[in-house]
């Protein structure tokens, strides 16, 4: 281990890494990689055995060779260093260099010992042979099964995001550290194999009866990853696309479930032309495979040329799959091809810039499907929701900047989360709302083009973002998108800006500062600010339309002044359909005009956007007691007349938030019974709950009305929902005759299972076992937590956390979530969560990051003070279970710490009122 002290003390010295970053003496240029897979073979062997030669170029003279390995038996006894180019003793071409091993567990580095120094900008190879074992823990390379015909079939595959190749080769396991590999899978008959690259040739193993090599072909240079691998005895469907760069297109699934393969089959290849057209960059690869795997822990992975599948997120049965759950699988689609330029082709540089990776993909995945489906309108729905997640996560203190330091692995996994995510696509949109789609598109093929094979940070982006934008006259010649964008990439939050009128002189006074839920300690002093585009529409010119800022807010001024407001009769709305990432909040005249103008007749003059941008921030600044709860409840009062999804959607997400406090309160039933006058009549439009609408947004508007028409118990749902599930229950063949609409099917399983018994709940829990479309197990499965008697609650929450039993490890989450969000349920998951700590944490490994969903999921529900008080206490005593998820704990700490305050300053002014509202 002497030899690791000293080289990290030298790397830290010459401050070239950090200690748990690999140094940059030597980099990798090419793999070869060889793995035989074990799948039973012989009982109980699950394993695969390897050798992989590295090719290496040394950039300065070291004594080691520091590279990643987790969880291998490395044959020290076979490894070997040796030269392959520059002078070398002729009588001795292939000396080995290596010494000897040593290997620092924490951060998973093995450092081969050399015999003497290599010698600067020479090329090497390391060969290490080793083994491994394939587990069940959806990491690395490990197993899954399914059932065929009533027999167990196993397969194996990799997932390496963010940091676990390094558990199915030693690597050079860090994202800027790129070479091409050539893939050698090694496989019995009967089964087939597949990785990045197209299939080369296959060929009988040598000493090896029924075995066979399947050599694939060299990939360009990528990040250790995206590398992947599968050996399994899927079926494969194939089209080919009709670009001018053909590409093999194939989606690969178990036998049974090969005949839900078409809809991918047919909206990948569209989706890929788009991109390749829009970034004006050709897809690099000649193929792409898509695998729907039975047991895997995310929704996908964009490996290049291979990207892998949870079931639900690829396969789609026209016959049974909701139109939600297909928009579910084109978006998913979407968003891994868009990975194939970002994150694959350009990679960012460390995982701080993750967003550059799934904030491209989020938005631009948005634009596929969109594409794909214009019919649905996508982009509307879409766009807000990623707001809505933005805002709810990053009102709290405790929430990350969206290019965050992160160091070691279990950091990294933290990131992967709606910041991440949803709040660079939130951001794209507005630079691209900002500058013009346009300006936007031709900025990131420029980026895409210049550092395409490569690494790139995010100043990288904002560079070539600017120089388009002042090329096309897009942007001030002295602001610069990188000046814009640190306050919101390099900051936490967000900002509410506060316009006061003047409407005598007809002008407005703007400021800004941080928006948070919790408000109870002033801001006075703090240096945050955001350079802010401004626009805004009014009555007598509603051009929501232009999103091109009329002004920037700076952080050179204080106050930005407006000196071209309207008459003193108009409202103005500020924040074109949402172009920016902020609320506002207006002095209580222009809310009065705002009110008035959503309670006339012509409501729709303002935007849908921007009506669902003022339910969201006026229900918002009620919340932190901003505004009262009598402007809040006066403006959403319009609902009555809005037939649009969005503004509904954001109505009724707050008022489901309020839920989960209420519900446990002396007051519900004034909120219930406000909420039934609220929807009433919308809800009488609807007389038959299986008349669904065709359209998209339409259909998603008929589905929550109808939803919770069922839960407050309005018209006719309930009994329409039993009927329907009664009429199923007599079929002669359950699992292949459903009556009930396949769009319906949620809610009404739910409904049934709620106010139903025991026959019920196992009646659907059989459907499930039988069931084969993934996407209706799912449902099936979720909707098993409705109901309302408590040993079955027990029961199941004890099931879906046994290994091998009938539910998947990736499911269990949605069971404890659906039973959690379970009037009923929410109790007993507490306690079973507190009580089996232990026992959840031991089943997730070496994943036990997976516990950040239940934390947060729990803290949501709770509101005393003696609530916040026991969840401090038992998060404490619980630490080192819950390291890997410390940044969920902090979340759910100041989530409760939320919802104590709101409750003990504004619980009685919101029930007050309520009850003036339903005694109106």
């Amino acid at each position: 281990m002497q030899a690791l002290r000293h080289l990290l003390l030298t790397c830290l010295a010459a401050q070239m890494c950090a200690a748990f970053r690999l140094p940059r003496d030597v980099l990798p240029e090419k793999y070869a990689l060889h793995v035989v897979t074990h799948l039973g073979d012989h009982g109980d062997d699950f394993s695969f055995e390897g050798s992989v030669h590295i090719q290496v170029r040394a950039l300065r003279p070291t004594e080691v060779i520091v590279l990643h390995s987790r969880g291998l038996g490395i044959d020290g006894d076979d490894l070997q260093v040796t030269q392959r180019s520059g002078e070398q003793d002729h009588d001795h071409p292939l000396e080995n260099l290596y010494r000897g091993m040593d290997f620092e567990p924490r951060d998973d580095l093995l450092v081969l010992r050399l015999s003497r120094p290599l010698s600067e900008h020479h090329i090497y190879e390391v060969r290490v042979h080793y083994r491994g074992n394939l587990t069940g823990g959806l990491d690395g390379y490990y197993r899954s099964s399914y059932s065929d015909a009533g027999e167990k079939r196993w397969l194996a595959v990799t997932h390496f995001e963010p940091s676990d190749a390094r558990k199915a080769f030693p690597c050079f396991d860090e994202p800027d550290m790129k070479a091409q590999f050539q893939v050698n899978l090694g496989r019995r008959a009967g089964y087939l194999s597949a990785s990045n690259m197209p299939l080369k040739t296959t060929e009988p193993m040598a000493g090896r009866a029924g075995w066979f090599w399947d050599r694939y072909e060299t990939s360009p240079d990528m990040s250790t990853y995206l590398v992947a691998f599968m050996v399994a005895d899927f079926l494969s469907t194939e089209a080919r696309s009709g670009q001018a760069h053909p590409v093999t297109y194939r989606v690969w699934a178990r036998p049974e479930a090969i005949n839900q393969t078409s809809y991918a089959l047919r909206v990948g290849p569209k989706v890929l032309g788009f991109y390749e057209e829009y970034f004006n960059l050709s897809y690099p690869l000649p193929k792409m495979d898509m695998v729907a795997i039975p047991d895997f822990s995310a929704g996908a992975m964009e490996n290049w040329g291979l990207v892998t599948y949870r079931e639900t997120s690829l396969l789609y049965d026209p016959e049974v799959t909701s139109a939600e759950q297909k928009a579910r699988v084109a978006y998913v689609i979407a968003h891994e091809l868009a990975h194939q330029w970002f994150g694959n082709l350009v990679t960012m540089r460390w995982w701080s810039d993750l967003w550059l990776n799934e904030g491209f993909a989020t938005y631009v995945g948005s634009l596929g499907v969109n594409y794909a489906h214009p019919e649905w309108d996508y982009l509307t729905s879409e766009a807000f929701e990623n707001i809505l997640t933005t805002m709810s996560l990053d009102a709290l203190k405790s929430s990350h900047p969206i290019s965050v330091a992160v160091g070691r692995p279990d950091e990294v996994q933290q990131i992967f989360d709606a910041i991440s995510y949803k709040k660079g696509a939130t951001l794209l949109r507005s630079i691209s709302l900002f500058l013009s789609e346009e300006v936007f598109r031709r900025g990131v093929s420029n980026y895409l083009q210049r550092h395409q094979y490569g690494n790139a940070v995010q100043d990288d982006l904002w560079q070539s973002l600017t120089a388009e934008a002042h090329t096309q006259g897009a942007l001030p010649s002295d602001m610069t998108v990188k000046t814009i964008m640190d306050t919101w990439t390099l900051q936490t939050g967000y900002p509410v800006v506060s316009v006061s009128r003047d409407y005598q002189r007809g002008t407005a006074a703007l400021t800004q500062k941080r928006y948070l839920l919790d408000n109870s300690e002033p801001q006075n002093g703090t240096s945050e600010c955001w350079t802010i585009p401004i626009t805004y529409s009014s009555a007598s010119q509603p051009t929501f339309d232009d999103t091109a800022p009329q002004l920037w807010m700076t952080c050179d001024h204080k106050v930005t002044n407006i000196s071209d407001m309207p008459g003193p009769g108009e409202w103005v709305v500020f924040n074109n359909r949402v172009s920016g990432l902020y609320r506002v909040q207006y002095d209580p005249r222009n809310w009065q005009l705002i009110s008035e103008a959503l309670n006339g007749a012509e409501f729709t003059r303002i935007n849908v956007l921007n009506r669902a941008q003022l339910l969201n921030d006026l229900m918002n600044f009620a919340w932190t007691g901003d505004v009262g709860y009598d402007v809040a409840l006066g403006v959403s009062s319009y609902l009555h007349q809005e037939r649009d999804y969005v503004p509904w959607r954001i109505a009724l997400g707050a008022f489901s938030r309020l839920d989960k406090i209420l519900r446990r309160t002396p007051d519900y039933h004034l909120y219930r019974d406000y909420l039934r006058s609220l929807l009433r009549p919308s809800v009488a439009r609807i007389h038959d709950i299986t008349d669904v609408p065709e359209r998209y947004l339409l259909l998603k508007h008929h589905l929550q009305l109808v939803t919770w028409a069922c839960r407050l118990h309005m018209g006719t749902c309930r009994e329409q929902a039993t009927q329907l599930f009664r009429e199923w229950m007599v079929t002669s063949h359950p699992d292949s005759e459903n009556p009930i609409p396949r769009d319906l099917r949620s809610i009404v399983y739910c409904t049934a299972v709620k106010y139903g018994s025991e026959m019920e709940w196992n009646f659907v829990w059989e459907r499930y076992l039988n069931a084969n479309v993934p996407s209706e197990k799912n449902t099936l499965l979720s909707t098993l937590g409705c109901t309302r008697e408590t040993w079955i609650l027990r029961r199941f929450l004890q099931l879906a956390h046994t290994p091998d039993s009938s539910i998947r490890k990736q499911d269990s989450r949605s069971v404890f979530y659906a039973i959690t969000n379970n009037i009923i349920g929410y109790p007993i998951a507490k306690e079973f969560f507190i009580n089996n700590i232990t026992q959840i944490h031991d089943y997730f490994q070496p994943n036990p990051g997976k516990l950040s969903s239940y934390i947060t999921t729990l803290a949501h529900h709770m509101f005393t003070q003696k609530e916040l008080d026991e969840w401090r206490h038992f998060l404490g005593a619980h630490e080192r279970l819950l390291k890997e998820a410390g940044r969920a704990v902090r979340q759910s700490v100041e989530s409760v710490r939320v919802n104590v305050l709101w409750h003990r300053q504004h619980y009685q002014l919101f029930t007050r009122a309520l009850q003036l509202r339903v005694d109106s």
